[in-house]
């Protein structure tokens, strides 16, 4: 064969799955002026960022705690110190335009491998774009730039490795071991992934075969046992169990609470659980218990915390990509070409043959996006101001960097963005760190509860910036030892007098 006639390799061969990157991308965050500002709705950007800054300033990943006034030196698990580096570097070169355009990339990467997976399990390639559209809604309230990302990729990964060793074994899904070593220094959503191989090795156990049992179980140790490879070892397994039955935090932490089905996200997620459910007794009545066991785990941890959802979507959407075909097969197979259903068939065939792999065209044109924009104001520089007290914290930067303030979680976080390193917290966005330690008087302060003033003079807080309707306000106005600095719609603060005699 000459060099001329040699087939284009599929690689440089642009197909509709490179368009579909691009359309997520663009639904996601270029239709809408302030698209990328919602990856900035939540303060651990800046929590994780400055931990990153802190390691590249410090050479080391840190055990005791260097960001509050309330546990300072107390143990601390870093855990996900690997996130926090890359956002650390990216904002330092390119500002939060570097940190928004990867964590975008990324949710927009693990969607198009969900629907390459499906179409390879052979789901058809119109419901496959179709699901991940309606997965994609469910889990939207989890789009924020925060390390959770690389766990939604890497389960992607993970899942699309399996199911291609389950049709024909390979070396490939030994390409677990290094991503679950990365996956554990990123971020620690890894252990669902052990779990899932766990799962997949005892149900070949059930069906008696040996050698796939053993195959997957050595995965499921191997697994298990590379992501010991961090700053932590296996304390990094006993403080995630450990904060897991923390009372205090599931009971007070949203996202570790069930999912309230009053919007349009969540009401995309019960319709993937019923049909999930469904696909599950057709599973069941196959006697494949795999996908019976993947179903049930991954669905009751979904109901049980919101912060599952996007796990359970991913893992599901294709098995429920699969039996969805199967029906649209039975539907129109015996429909003529001219029919409605027959045309439908043929649009929903082409569809397939264009899900082709993902070309060299979806980083070009990634990069095109990337450095065509010339308007800067496109690009967030700050938080999101719709959550965040911008210009009064920037107003009183000094002030909040060198007393105790009592803030919210969420704004601690934003504290640290301005004032790093200088600043010091009540409290901040690691949950895992405070539990109950600290929480209890976080809650018991903000909410006014008895034993609010000895907290606050236990504590020794002489500021505080909470959001107007918090019930701590009315009571500090009503005391005669706090003033009134400043009260806008969207912060109030306030500062002990003494501190305001000894200038702030």
């Amino acid at each position: 064969m000459t060099q001329e006639s040699q087939p284009t390799p599929s690689f440089w061969k642009p197909s509709f799955t490179d368009a579909f990157f691009l359309i997520l991308l663009f639904w996601l965050f270029l239709a809408d002026p302030g698209g990328w500002d919602r990856l900035l709705w939540d303060g651990d950007t800046a929590l994780h960022t400055r931990v990153g800054d802190y390691i590249l300033d410090n050479g080391q990943v840190p055990k005791t705690d260097p960001f509050s006034f309330t546990l300072p030196g107390e143990r601390w698990f870093a855990f996900q110190w690997g996130t926090g580096v890359i956002f650390a570097l990216l904002n330092r070169m390119w500002g939060l335009k570097g940190i928004v355009l990867l964590c975008g990339a990324i949710i927009a990467f693990y969607q198009v491998i969900v629907a390459r997976d499906m179409v390879r399990r052979g789901t058809n390639g119109m419901i496959a774009l179709l699901l991940v559209m309606i997965g994609c809604t469910a889990s939207a309230i989890h789009y924020h730039a925060r390390p959770h990302l690389f766990t939604l990729l890497f389960l992607a990964c993970g899942n699309y490795l399996i199911a291609r060793d389950r049709e024909a074994h390979s070396w490939r899904v030994w390409l677990m071991l290094p991503m679950m070593a990365l996956w554990a220094n990123l971020h620690s959503g890894f252990p669902i992934m052990v779990a899932l191989i766990g799962i997949l090795a005892a149900g070949e156990l059930l069906h008696r075969n040996w050698d796939n049992t053993k195959r997957y179980g050595t995965l499921a140790v191997f697994s298990a046992a590379v992501t010991l490879i961090n700053p932590n070892g296996f304390g990094l397994y006993q403080h995630i169990s450990k904060f897991l039955n923390n009372k205090w935090a599931m009971n007070n932490i949203s996202e570790y609470q069930s999912p309230i089905f009053r919007d349009e996200a969540m009401y995309n997620y019960m319709a993937i659980l019923f049909v999930g459910l469904m696909v599950c007794a057709k599973h069941f009545a196959k006697k494949e218990w795999t996908e019976c066991g993947w179903i049930l785990f991954l669905g009751m941890g979904s109901l049980v915390s919101a912060r599952h959802v996007p796990l359970f979507t991913i893992t599901v959407l294709p098995l429920i990509g699969v039996a969805l075909t199967e029906l649209w097969n039975e539907l129109t197979k015996d429909q003529p070409r001219k029919a409605t259903l027959g045309v439908l068939r043929e649009i929903f065939a082409k569809a397939t043959r264009s899900m082709q792999p993902v070309s060299i065209w979806s980083p070009i044109l990634f990069a095109s996006i990337v450095f065509s924009s010339s308007n800067p104001d496109r690009w967030p520089k700050d938080l999101s101001d719709k959550y965040f007290p911008r210009d009064v914290v920037r107003q009183y930067a000094p002030a909040l960097a060198s007393n105790r303030v009592f803030t919210t979680d969420q704004w601690g976080d934003y504290l640290l963005w301005v004032n790093y390193p200088k600043q010091r917290n009540f409290m901040d966005g690691r949950s895992d760190f405070f539990q109950d330690k600290v929480g209890t008087d976080y809650v018991n302060i903000s909410e006014g509860k008895p034993g609010w003033r000895e907290a606050l003079n236990r504590h020794r807080v002489n500021m505080v910036l909470v959001p107007p309707g918090t019930p701590l306000i009315e009571l500090l106005e009503k005391e005669g030892t706090w003033s009134l600095l400043h009260r806008d719609k969207t912060s109030v603060l306030f500062s002990l007098n003494d501190a305001l005699k000894a200038g702030l």
